[in-house]
């Protein structure tokens, strides 16, 4: 009965600090009770069990919406991120045991911190609950991602779980209670000094136009013809642009239709009725998704991930098109897809299940992605495109962007709150980059965020609506920015010197 008290409080104080479930401090000793579990299990699987209940409650409570884009889905993101996150303590276990003292309490954090980076690259990668995340509603106390980046959140979060948990167990309560108070409080006392002192590295001035359609997806989207809804948005974007408007920008999917040939963007119709728009506004330029098409010559060389259709090869991909105010259009792929959705894992394996699961962009089969990403020229400036998923990474904008751009469709989540979290995230990433942020959402929540993940304004969920707003362009550019995710790094090499170490005194052992 105790180890299951323990079970059910650490996996509803994980979920119940998460942002738009509950409040963060609970998250600073969520891990106590699954540490108490861990001191006194006879075995590595006994913990792998114990702590994956309470991560499978951790998992279904914060992203319970999931459910509603795909059920399938769904149940395998819970089950997959919870036996990630208890095989850490299964490792942990075998660690401790092998490497006694300090060194094998903090083999958690290597060993954590290291599973999460390892969640941002591979074919499963579903990042939504690293731990630091949770942070996401208050940015003011984390103004230090932009030398850490939010893997370095995870790192304090462990770090107060073990002291916690050390302060209860240890007879020096004196001593253990100032090292918790000096590790959670430092880090709070750094960002708010930070947060006070920063100046914006100013370049220049853009006047954004942001446009959210509020189309519903699963009724509307595919269901309203298309032409109805291009006339509908430039309608709305009519009825707010100004003769200094640099830059419209509307979400993912916007065009809708068959998908654009990339060989033919100028005569694409979509494409001229907003070339007609640039005629009234010379200064603008425009950034909106789609779904493209590139198609294959019999020559050329294909990737895995193309279709066949009669005699023709092609690529389908989730893009973001630029229609500059001078110069050829520009699109940008999506190069982190949403696994299940727009690409089946493991595809071998896979494959066969890939018809059981929703399509995002309207389309069946895995889309194509790159490798790389490029940003965008935009007066001169570079700006880092993201789509939807995409803006969970931290490590994913140009080292010498001055604005960062997220289009998204959350409506696929319905009334939750999984585009609450999902738009809260967008306040990290603009910490960790020191840009500002404009999200453009179909359904909401579209806004605008400052350089210190200050909302500056934003939209309601489930609404037709339009910011007009001047941002600043600055190029500044962050540790964080030019080191990428080198704590994961870093971990991961401990890590591995870790399981070295206790291989190696098992064998001796033996």
């Amino acid at each position: 009965m105790r180890r299951f008290f323990l079970v059910l409080l650490s996996g509803l104080f994980m979920a119940f600090s998460w942002p738009h479930i509950g409040y963060f401090p609970f998250i600073f000793f969520a891990f106590v009770p699954l540490l108490i579990l861990e001191s006194q299990a006879k075995n590595g699987r006994e913990i792998f069990y114990l702590s994956f209940c309470s991560f499978f409650i951790f998992n279904l409570i914060t992203t319970y919406w999931v459910w509603h884009a795909s059920n399938v889905g769904a149940v395998f993101a819970f089950f997959i991120n919870s036996v990630l996150m208890s095989f850490v303590f299964y490792l942990y276990f075998h660690v401790k045991r092998k490497i006694p003292n300090r060194l094998g309490y903090l083999s958690l954090i290597c060993l954590w911190v290291s599973m999460e980076y390892m969640h941002l690259n591979w074919d499963l990668s579903w990042p939504w609950l690293t731990l630091g995340n949770v942070f996401a509603k208050y940015p003011i106390i984390v103004q230090w991602y932009e030398f850490t980046g939010f893997l370095g959140g995870s790192f304090w979060v462990l770090l107060i779980n073990l002291l916690v948990f050390n302060f209860l167990y240890d007879q020096k309560k004196k001593r253990n209670f100032l090292q918790l108070l000096v590790v959670f409080l430092l880090p709070i006392i750094l960002s708010l000094y930070i947060y006070n002192s920063y100046t914006e590295n100013k370049v220049d001035k853009m006047n954004v136009l942001v446009i959210q359609p509020n189309i519903e997806p699963y009724a509307e989207k595919f269901n309203i013809p298309a032409y109805i809804q291009l006339l509908d948005f430039i309608e709305l974007a009519e009825q707010n642009l100004v003769k200094e408007t640099d830059l419209l920008i509307g979400p993912e999917t916007a065009l809708v239709g068959p998908p654009i040939d990339e060989d033919k963007l100028e005569s694409n119709y979509h494409i001229q009725v907003f070339r007609m728009l640039q005629k009234k506004y010379p200064n603008l330029n425009i950034v909106l998704g789609a779904i493209t098409k590139k198609t294959y010559s019999t020559d050329s060389e294909v990737t895995k991930t193309a279709r066949k259709s009669n005699d023709e090869q092609y690529d389908l991909y989730n893009s973001l098109i630029l229609i500059p105010n001078q110069g050829d259009v520009k699109i940008y792929h999506k190069s982190k897809l949403v696994p299940g959705a727009e690409k089946m894992p493991f595809p071998i394996i896979l494959d066969p299940i890939a018809k059981m699961v929703i399509d995002l962009g309207g389309t069946s089969g895995s889309l194509g992605s790159p490798n790389y990403t490029e940003p965008f020229n935009i007066n001169g400036y570079l700006v880092s495109p993201l789509i939807c998923y995409e803006s969970i990474y931290g490590d994913m904008q140009s080292s010498n962007s001055s604005l960062i751009i997220v289009a998204t469709n959350d409506g696929w989540w319905k009334n939750t709150a999984g585009y609450k979290q999902h738009f809260d995230y967008s306040l990290l990433r603009a910490v960790e980059q020191r840009k500002w942020v404009v999200c453009s959402a179909n359904t909401g929540i579209s806004g605008i965020i400052n350089s210190k993940g200050e909302v500056v304004s934003k939209t309601n969920w489930d609404e037709v609506a339009s910011i007009n707003h001047k941002i600043t362009i600055n190029d500044s550019v962050t540790f964080y920015k030019r080191f990428g995710d080198f704590i994961g790094r870093i971990f991961m090499f401990l890590s591995f010197i870790l399981i070295i170490a206790t291989f190696v005194k098992a064998k001796v052992k033996n």
